[in-house]
């Protein structure tokens, strides 16, 4: 990276569902987050922390997924967050577009899960 400061490099290494970054001396863990509950606790719904644009949207209404499925990404402040399925389930309901402008707390997605007993 380069900066007002001088050129420096970073190093990044995935590991499962994590991201281990090391950059001038520090040690980052990046991984993905349910925003407000754990993912036992999560009822299904996934709405937007902030407003921003959906840039990618990577499955259909309807479609089952499986945890930690890149459902669509939404771009903020030049940054893009993707989301990703909290558990096992159906997309019951999707309503982020690409290009939809999205404000804070709106819902775009649905998940519900099926019983362990349905094969997906």
């Amino acid at each position: 990276m380069r900066g007002p400061d001088g050129t420096h490099s970073a190093l990044a290494v995935r590991q499962g569902d994590k991201v281990l970054v090391s950059y001038r001396g520090r040690s980052y863990i990046l991984a993905p987050v349910v925003h407000g509950r754990e993912a036992a606790d999560h009822n299904g719904e996934l709405r937007a922390p902030m407003p921003g644009q959906v840039v990618d949207v990577c499955v259909a209404e309807g479609e089952p997924v499986v945890s930690g499925q890149r459902l669509f990404v939404l771009e903020a402040m030049k940054t893009q967050q993707p989301f990703v399925a909290p558990f096992d389930g159906v997309l019951n309901k999707l309503l982020a577009t690409v290009g939809a402008q999205v404000a804070s707390d709106d819902l775009l997605a649905v998940i519900v899960g099926v019983p362990a007993e349905v094969e997906l």
